[in-house]
């Protein structure tokens, strides 16, 4: 009966990731919003993928508040129920400013909820199990996000209103926690401790956060490329099955969720070199898909993409979450989401002012110089270890 619940807890945590990343499912409605609505710049057409990163990144931080007004699993369905409402409206309106908005709400209710995605493992897991279950929530994420964008690929040919029920998905998600997640008070000795130490010590943060916030944001306004340039690239070079695209993501994000769930041991394995070969990974990727010139070599470059993703976002959660100054764990995730999102957000408009800083506006440079960033990434990783390294020696 024991492991029964501890299965039933787990599963009513991570089920909360399952549409967590779902808001760039809709990509593949791009090209058909831009030509529904010609009079709206193109940038704005993308940044309906990206506008819930904002509203995402405020109710991250205002999420504090609520859940010492409410407690956290009232949190998590509150957030849940305004994802829901937010992410269904497009299906019934065509009024671009509606949609527009619409998609703030969807930001809104995920923010809402988007720490206690992790907060909730750290509270109840540890160690080995703690580490296992952020890839599990890394995997989790990507298997909700690939299935909508699966669905809204098929939605998408009968009208890309419809491609917007995808977000029908929330609903039972919320119903699940309703009924499976535990109440606050299962867990209220702990909480109560961890309040506690949180009011006597002040929370803070240090080179450690600072670092892994400015990672996984420029991180994140790269990897948005793919959601919002690929659908570009692939009518500018004039592919033949263009609406295989959504399949293509779909396929992607499947293989890419393989290694969440095997995050622990390749974790194990490569140790401090993992963000440093999943970094150059993508940036080859990135290189490369300009030159893809059909849909079943851009579907490989996709899986290669995503297989290395599953690898970079739960290993800054997992040097954040025990190397965070003491008691500001929870201040340390929260930044770390709202770099996450602001570089989401805003990642349409940074590669637009790349392209017109260097004289490039094609959607292929866009791929290109986001890989270059990715090696001097991969090189700061690199360098960072190595002082770690002469540290650790030099204190030996």
């Amino acid at each position: 009966m024991k492991q029964s619940k501890s299965g039933l807890l787990k599963l009513s945590i991570l089920s909360i990731s399952l549409m967590i990343s779902a808001a760039s499912a809709i990509a593949v409605t791009l090209p058909m919003i831009k030509n529904q609505f010609p009079d709206i710049q193109s940038a704005t057409v993308e940044s309906l993928v990206t506008i819930p990163s904002f509203t995402m990144m405020i109710f991250i931080l205002l999420s504090t508040f609520i859940i010492k007004a409410i407690g956290k699993k009232n949190t998590v369905l509150l957030g849940l129920l305004l994802a829901f409402v937010g992410g269904i409206i497009p299906v019934f309106v065509a009024n671009f400013t509606i949609i527009y908005l619409s998609r703030f709400v969807l930001g809104a209710g995920t923010g809402i909820y988007n720490s206690l995605a992790i907060g909730l493992i750290g509270d109840y897991f540890s160690g080995e199990e703690q580490q296992k279950m952020l890839g599990y929530q890394t995997a989790f994420s990507t298997l909700g996000s690939s299935f909508a964008t699966f669905l809204a690929g098929i939605l998408v040919n009968i009208s890309w209103h419809y491609a917007y029920s995808v977000y029908f998905l929330v609903l039972p998600i919320l119903l699940f926690v309703f009924f499976f997640l535990p109440q606050d008070q299962s867990r209220h000795t702990l909480f109560n401790r961890n309040e506690a130490a949180s009011q006597v010590t002040k929370q803070r943060i240090d080179k450690l956060v600072v670092f892994c916030c400015s990672m996984m944001f420029v991180f994140f306004i790269l990897i948005m490329t793919i959601y919002t340039k690929t659908s570009t690239l692939i009518v500018e070079q004039n592919y033949a099955n263009q609406g295989f695209l959504g399949t293509a993501l779909t396929i992607a994000s499947l293989v890419g969720a393989l290694t969440g769930f095997a995050y622990s041991q390749v974790r194990n394995m490569l140790k401090a070199y993992t963000p440093i070969v999943a970094l150059l990974f993508v940036a080859g990727a990135y290189f490369f898909i300009p030159y893809a010139q059909n849909m079943l070599i851009l579907t490989i470059v996709l899986i290669f993409t995503f297989l290395v993703v599953g690898l970079f976002v739960p290993y800054m959660y997992d040097i954040l979450l025990p190397g965070a100054p003491e008691h500001s764990t929870n201040l340390a995730v929260s930044l770390a989401m709202v770099a996450c999102n602001l570089g989401s957000f805003i990642s349409p408009y940074v590669l637009q002012w790349l392209g017109e800083l260097l004289g490039n506006d094609q959607t292929s440079f866009s791929f290109t110089i986001s890989g270059v960033i990715y090696v001097v990434m991969a090189c700061l990783f690199l360098i960072r270890h190595l002082k770690s390294e002469k540290h650790s020696l030099v204190i030996d």
